[in-house]
């Protein structure tokens, strides 16, 4: 591997040879410090040699920046297109739809007011056994959606039948849609989990579309949380939405900390939380 590196270097002397007139001195010296570092990198890093080839030949060793914003565009332009996505189904879907979009099977939507939930995700269990689930307890079946109707960032236009709530973090968007039914019938969905925001630090799996669990529904805030994977264990992700529309979560990656351990932590988190919601529907 070091002779390919030794020739590649020759190849590289031998072009700036020919192109030093075309180039200033400082463009030159930062190449040999690019070489410098391809050659700390190691053999995963030598497809860049060419393309630092090509921008000292094009005179743009400084173009990272112009690549940055590049990305940085594109990832823009995914988000428009994401939230454009999300709103058009959210807004033209039935109910009915948009419960099957989700992952609700007909059963399902066919549940009384009261009736308890399937609370683990993914598996199908019987409702003597789900009763059991350690989340139970915590559970609000029954739920008005509170903080969206007393709240002014969110109760303007009147809330009919549906709303659609964006919640940004630094990394993440999440898309929460509540549906309304006048029979007490209310829904509480994931909509949408944008992760692409900074790809360039690392990769966030995106939650599926998924009914959300209520656990308090109050004027000052709405608290909920994805389904735990057992019977036995607590969901992986809580959330909190204020009546200041201010957004804050904690990943509970353990599945030990119960809903109540987990909402100290986030309400400490209120005064120093940037991440805010707002109404898309």
């Amino acid at each position: 591997m070091r002779k390919i590196f030794k020739i590649l270097l020759i190849i590289f002397l031998v072009f700036i040879s020919h192109e030093a007139q075309a180039i200033s001195p400082g463009s030159i010296i930062k190449a040999f410090k690019g070489v410098g570092k391809i050659f700390k990198k190691g053999a995963d890093e030598v497809p860049d040699i060419g393309k630092k080839i090509e921008d000292l030949k094009g005179g743009n060793i400084k173009s990272s920046s112009k690549i940055d914003e590049t990305v940085l565009n594109v990832d823009n332009s995914s988000s428009i297109k994401f939230e454009e996505g999300t709103l058009h189904q959210i807004d033209n879907l039935s109910q009915d739809e948009l419960l099957e979009a989700h992952n609700i099977k007909q059963s399902r939507r066919q549940r009384d007011a009261d009736q308890l939930l399937d609370v683990i995700d993914a598996i199908d269990v019987a409702s003597d056994i789900a009763q059991t689930a350690i989340i139970v307890p915590f559970i609000q079946t029954e739920w008005q959606g509170r903080v969206f109707k007393s709240s002014n960032y969110f109760n303007n236009p009147t809330i009919e039948k549906r709303i659609l709530i964006m919640c940004e973090s630094n990394l993440e968007d999440f898309y929460f849609t509540a549906l309304f039914d006048k029979k007490g019938r209310n829904w509480f969905l994931l909509s949408g989990n944008f992760t692409n925001k900074n790809p360039k630090r690392y990769y966030i799996r995106p939650m599926e579309r998924q009914e959300l669990l209520v656990l308090k529904d109050l004027d000052e805030y709405l608290y909920f949380s994805n389904k735990p994977t057992g019977i036995k264990k607590y969901p992986t992700k809580y959330f909190i939405i204020n009546n200041d529309a201010k957004f804050f979560f904690e990943k509970n990656i353990s599945e030990k900390k119960d809903p109540e351990q987990i909402i100290n932590e986030l309400l400490n988190k209120k005064e120093e939380s940037s991440f805010s919601c707002k109404r898309k529907l």
